[in-house]
């Protein structure tokens, strides 16, 4: 069987990893979606939009812990205190002549026109003075908050193909949607390649490596409750065993990633496989360091990756292709990445002809260094790294650029 992915997919067909990831994107479609308690909401991703079931606030209510009063009682002198309204219950009538005292959030009772702040007035024993000062400043309405002044009932919250943060969960709680629809989440199926490699948990000889690019994609697909790791499997370098496991995974997976086997090298089988197993490859190799030899294909709107064997390459092509590409198969709308721009303290007038992603770590406020590497197999400097610079072809100096952060 021949790799006619070697010659069908042109090193520079895309100009730039981003332009790369739009086309790959563009064929990516969501999972499906299902309903899960609150409690296991936190971190996915909405799958419809949201309708207010009564309005917000609910009725009129104090935004401010003090003293309720008609305006026309608002004078200057000693006004008895006539009782406190609850917070939580049905209020009572509104005394004329009298203030009640009331707490932030409680309702206020029908005649009330002010809310007085308990900091501006004279506290006495069951009663408060107000000064003529403040008195001369009052206006109705004030601390008042009034019943839908922050969405009214029957509203619609466009939130759909957005990620569940605390806020939101406030809302979705607050509006009585205590099972909200969600996508599921993406069950990713890595596949690392390698007769060099051993597990993390086995003493490696001189000649052998432990997986570390399985742990630091596992580790960087933790951050995101909207990922599942499904599977992951270490095959040796033969077609056969490559395959066997791809064909198995990609029916239970909703994204594959292969690391290792993505080159030109005679034992670089992944290419071949993926269109073997029904892949659509959208690009192989592109314009960038590290990690030129990445590879990303569509199956049933499904992505699948190869990406380099090199650790170094693995983080930032799953970084910086991987990620947002799981994204979109997650119903996610809004990009999940948006990169800082950080100035490089220590530049040193370097460029390349392509895009090249330098490790970087933060040392202040808009500040990167540039971190020592050996290349893209130098796993302790990437450890001693907060993320990466990414720098346009040609490109040197300070900056600003664009900063990528392994944390997101």
């Amino acid at each position: 069987m021949s790799c006619g992915c070697r010659s069908k997919h042109s090193e520079f067909a895309f100009d730039s990893p981003a332009s790369a990831l739009s086309a790959l994107t563009a064929k990516i479609k969501p999972v499906e979606s299902e309903t899960v308690a609150w409690n296991h909401a936190m971190g996915r991703v909405l799958a419809s939009d949201v309708m207010s079931d009564r309005p917000s606030p609910s009725c009129d209510v104090s935004a401010m812990d003090g003293y309720a009063l008609r305006m026309d009682d608002c004078v200057v002198g000693t006004i008895e205190v006539a009782g406190e309204i609850q917070i939580g219950q049905e209020p009572g009538p509104m005394p004329t002549g009298k203030a009640l005292q009331i707490v932030t959030g409680a309702p206020v009772s029908e005649g009330v026109q002010i809310v007085i702040k308990r900091e501006d007035v004279i506290e006495h024993d069951g009663s408060i003075e107000l000064s003529e000062q403040l008195v001369q400043s009052l206006k109705p309405g004030a601390n008042i908050r009034r019943v839908g002044e922050n969405m009214p009932a029957g509203t619609t919250v466009p939130c759909a193909g957005r990620v569940i943060t605390a806020p939101m969960m406030g809302m979705l709680t607050g509006f009585g949607i205590d099972q909200p629809t969600v996508y599921i989440q993406v069950r990713l199926g890595i596949i690392t390649t390698g007769n060099e490699v051993v597990a993390p948990d086995q003493a490696p000889d001189q000649w052998q490596l432990r997986d570390s690019n399985a742990s630091a994609l596992i580790a960087l697909c933790d951050q995101y409750r909207w990922i599942k790791l499904e599977s992951y499997v270490h095959a040796r370098d033969t077609i056969e065993d490559i395959k066997s496991v791809a064909q198995e995974l990609v029916e239970s997976c909703d994204a594959l990633v292969f690391t290792g086997g993505v080159s030109m090298g005679d034992h670089d089988h992944v290419p071949e496989i993926v269109e073997a197993i029904g892949g659509h490859i959208i690009f192989h190799k592109l314009p960038q360091r590290p990690g030129k030899p990445a590879l990303g294909a569509v199956l049933n709107g499904k992505p699948i990756f190869g990406l380099p064997g090199n650790p170094v390459s693995v983080m930032v092509t799953a970084h910086r292709l991987m990620i947002p590409a799981l994204a979109l198969r997650a119903g996610i709308q809004a990009p999940i990445q948006t990169p800082r721009m950080m100035r490089i303290v220590n530049s040193d007038n370097k460029s390349l002809g392509i895009w090249w992603s330098r490790l970087a770590r933060i040392v202040g406020e808009g500040c990167v260094e540039l971190i020592e590497s050996k290349g893209s197999g130098d796993v302790p400097a990437s450890a001693l790294s907060d993320g990466f610079v990414e720098l346009a072809p040609g490109q040197s100096g300070a900056g600003p650029w664009a900063f990528w952060s392994w944390s997101g």
